[in-house]
């Protein structure tokens, strides 16, 4: 038995496909694995186990196969996650942890840990999951609105601490009802080495692109929120100006289908290029380097306040030059002109403005693209986020209550 303390790593996914939404998970843990010890909960995944993921770490495995790629696996298995955690939560009493990281954020989990009484962490929180299920409607907002302060009041009644990413996102879980001292904004992180430039001729001519077609392109798992259907209307009205404008929609998953409707609907099949789900970061990267410039979109809305898409790190590392919506949150990162480009919220002549300046000034946009290199690598250091990481746990653990 290790005299060290025992950490808890809770997750619906196991390191496999952990490390790809927080890429800095290995160093964490290799900060973590130096103090404490490190029991990781989760279900199996269908990629095959990585040694250098798991290295150090305890497993306890919740039977089930879950594949973030499939909406129908990730939909029945968290259901299957939910009548699972009422099991797990004696066993870990009986383990007796010292801290657990409780990163399911999902309606009600943080809850169901709270009550081991033990002090935990509540991470990735930017997904507010009551506004993505019920915002599509003003009655809906407002239930989402509900049922999220009465959910974060509660982990006040627990030994909760929150990591925010941002500023703007601690904010908004202030505001829904949480003690400020509890919570810590800790950047979220860069995966080191995967989006970088690289020449992607053949990913044009792939996409049977024309030497002189302007390619923006936009990535990630497609869902309505996030804005692509207002994108596509926009793009409509631009290419009426803009003849050889094309715009690209790396990924997806999710909305994919109804995407590809919109597109028709919208009679865009020969301004707008889909690549469909890409195998993995390789061939996404290949991808947004084919365009002359990145898109992050977010609709303005309250699930999209406050947070850092993981394409905005992405996008950034690539050294094109990156057009991000002006929310809070994504604006704490991208300073307009200087390493990445923004436009008002909602706002179509702003958004042309912005594109419109990027294709006439190429030296210009070159140079901001250079200087979001930098800034990707100055905001999301995954060293950095570890130790600040590691200094919450040794804080929550030390403190015994008394906050």
């Amino acid at each position: 038995m290790s005299s060290k303390p025992l950490v808890v790593y809770l997750h619906r996914y196991p390191p496999e496909h952990e490390a790809q939404q927080f890429s800095g998970m290995r160093v964490f843990l290799d900060h973590l694995l130096e103090k404490f010890d490190v029991l990781y909960v989760s279900m199996r995944g269908v990629k095959p186990p990585a040694a250098d993921l798991r290295r150090g770490l305890r497993f306890m495995e919740i039977p089930f196969t879950i594949d973030p790629a499939s909406g129908l696996s990730k939909f029945s298995k968290t259901i299957l996650f939910y009548l699972a955690v009422p099991g797990i939560l004696p066993r870990l009493r009986r383990l007796e942890p010292d801290f657990i990281i409780c990163k399911e954020p999902l309606p009600f989990i943080p809850i169901m840990v709270s009550r081991l009484g033990l002090p935990f962490m509540i991470a990735s929180v930017s997904d507010f999951w009551w506004r993505i299920f019920l915002g599509g409607n003003r009655w809906g907002r407002r239930l989402a609105g509900w049922l999220e302060r009465f959910e974060i009041r509660r982990w006040n009644l627990g030994r909760a601490c929150v990591v925010a990413n941002t500023k703007a996102e601690a904010d908004l879980i202030e505001k829904r009802g949480m003690n400020r001292n509890r919570i810590f904004i800790i950047n979220t992180t860069s995966p080191a080495g995967l989006y970088f430039p690289c020449d992607a001729q053949q990913e044009r001519a792939l996409l049977k692109l024309a030497p002189n077609d302007w390619v923006v392109a936009i990535h990630g798992t497609i869902r309505p929120g996030k804005g692509y259907g207002q994108l596509l209307e926009w793009w409509q009205a631009l290419t009426k100006t803009h003849p050889n404008w094309r715009l690209l929609i790396i990924g997806g998953a999710g909305g994919e289908a109804w995407c590809r409707r919109q597109i028709r609907r919208l009679e865009l099949e020969r301004q707008v290029r889909m690549t469909g789900w890409l195998p993995g970061p390789q061939e996404v990267n290949r991808y947004l380097n084919a365009a002359d410039c990145l898109l992050v979109v977010r609709r303005n809305s309250d699930d999209n306040q406050g947070i850092i898409p993981s394409a905005l790190y992405h996008s950034l590392a690539t050294g094109k030059p990156t057009v991000a919506t002006g929310l809070e949150g994504m604006a704490e990162i991208v300073r307009h002109g200087v390493d990445g480009f923004l436009f008002e919220p909602d706002n179509f002549d702003s958004f042309r403005k912005v594109l419109e300046h990027i294709a006439e000034h190429p030296q210009e946009a070159a140079r901001v693209g250079r200087a979001g290199m930098a800034r990707e690598k100055e905001c999301f250091d995954p060293v950095v986020a570890a130790e600040k990481n590691v200094e919450v746990i040794e804080r929550m653990i030390r403190a015994d209550g008394a906050y």
